[in-house]
């Protein structure tokens, strides 16, 4: 599959306004995020500018939108002023979620979970079901129930269980507030790959 390597970049007045931790700006200011076509998203995540919108406000916290989880309607990733930690937005229920420390990190995790799922499945990540967070957590709450039965997956080229493991123990060393509880993102996440549903 051709990757896309172009960039999305971020208005500087914005980043700067932010006061981020100076690696995170940097790394905005010189690098951008990755374009993604949705086509290639791992778990659906897509990053955009938003440009129009400025900054989030809800609560405590005011986010630079950097992208979104499937669409931007059910759930837009933003990274806080100050701390540069990454979250999720779901607008509709005005929650917002820890995601990672920062988005070297965020990028990083994506990185080995695209890694994971294609080694553990002979290839390049299957294409996923769109889905709202919510659809996605009441999946996983049928799974729970015994209303789905995940499908039988192709013979797979590594230890699964194994690596499951490994991608769990390098997500808690790198950075463990992203699975400082199992409703944070990543814990979700892992959940599903252990199960079978992604």
């Amino acid at each position: 599959m051709k990757r896309n390597l172009s960039t999305v970049q971020y208005d500087p007045e914005l980043v700067m306004q932010a006061s981020f931790p100076a690696e995170t700006e940097i790394y905005l200011l010189q690098n951008g995020l990755p374009s993604i076509d949705a086509g290639e998203a791992v778990l659906g995540i897509c990053f955009t500018s938003f440009e129009h919108i400025g900054f989030i406000q809800e609560g405590a916290y005011e986010l630079l939108p950097i992208g979104y989880e499937w669409d931007p309607c059910s759930a837009i990733l933003g990274i806080a002023k100050n701390s540069g930690h990454v979250y999720s937005y779901q607008p509709n229920t005005k929650t917002i979620g820890f995601m990672n420390s920062n988005i070297q990190l965020f990028l990083s995790f994506l990185s080995s979970t695209r890694s994971f799922i294609s080694s553990n499945t002979g290839g390049e990540p299957e294409t996923m079901t769109l889905m709202t967070q919510s659809e996605a957590a009441e999946r996983l709450a049928a799974f729970h129930r015994g209303e789905i039965v995940p499908q039988s997956r192709p013979q797979r080229r590594g230890n699964r269980e194994a690596d499951l493991k490994m991608l769990r123990e390098t997500f808690i060393q790198r950075d463990p507030n992203s699975l400082a509880d199992d409703n944070m993102w990543w814990s979700c996440v892992l959940e599903q790959l252990e199960v079978g549903l992604l």
